[in-house]
C-alpha cells in the first residue's frame, strides 16, 4: 500500500513539474538539472521495488545518489557563489558532501542536516556492497535478498522526503507555463 502511494505521489509530482518554466541562469539550469536527476532516482527506486521479484539492493544502492543530487542541488541554489557555479560546471566541486550538507542546513536555518549526515555511512554501505549491503543478504544458508518490512518501508518512505524536497525546490526556481 505504501509503495503504491508513493508511486502515485511520484506521478503526481512529474505532472506538476512538466511544462514548468526553468529560470535560464546558469545556476537555475544547473539546480534542476539536479533535481530531474533527483526525481529519476526516486522513480527508479519505486520501479525496482514493484518488480516480481523486487530488486531491493539496487533500490536501497540508489538511496545515497538520490540524496547527493538533492544536496548538491540545493547548495548551488542556496549556497554556491557564482564563482563556485561556474567552476562546477567545469569540474565540479572540490567540497565534500560532508561539508555540503552543514552549508545547506545553515543556509536553511535547520539542524536536519546533522540527521542526514549522522546516516551518510549507512548509505554509503547500501550503495558500495558495505556490510549493510551484504548482511542483507546472509540472513538465511542461501545467498538471497532479506529486507525487513520495516527496512523497505523506511526506504520508500526516505526516498518519497527527499523527493518532496527535490520538488519544492524546482517549485522554488521556475514558473507555470
Amino acid at each position: 500500500m505504501q509503495l503504491e502511494q508513493a508511486k502515485k505521489r511520484a506521478i503526481e509530482i512529474a505532472e506538476a513539474l512538466h511544462g514548468r518554466h526553468i529560470k535560464g541562469d546558469l545556476r537555475s539550469r544547473l539546480c534542476a538539472a539536479c533535481f530531474a536527476v533527483s526525481q529519476q532516482h526516486h522513480n527508479s527506486i519505486l520501479i525496482l521495488l514493484s518488480r516480481n521479484p523486487p530488486l531491493q539492493a539496487t533500490a536501497f544502492a540508489l538511496l545515497r545518489p538520490l540524496t547527493e543530487s538533492t544536496i548538491r542541488g540545493l547548495w548551488l541554489s542556496h549556497v554556491a557563489t557564482d564563482e563556485q557555479v561556474e567552476s562546477y560546471v567545469q569540474s565540479g566541486t572540490k567540497l565534500d558532501m560532508a561539508s555540503m550538507i552543514t552549508l545547506v542546513g545553515k543556509a536553511a536555518g535547520v539542524i536536519a542536516h546533522q540527521a542526514i549526515y549522522r546516516h551518510w555511512p549507512s548509505l554509503s554501505a547500501y550503495t558500495h556492497t558495505g556490510e549493510h549491503q551484504v548482511q542483507r543478504w546472509l540472513m538465511t544458508e542461501n545467498i538471497e535478498p532479506s529486507y525487513s518490512a520495516s527496512e523497505l518501508s523506511e526506504l520508500v518512505n526516505l526516498a518519497g522526503v527527499v523527493a518532496e524536497l527535490a520538488f519544492q525546490a524546482v517549485l522554488a526556481i521556475s514558473s507555470a507555463k
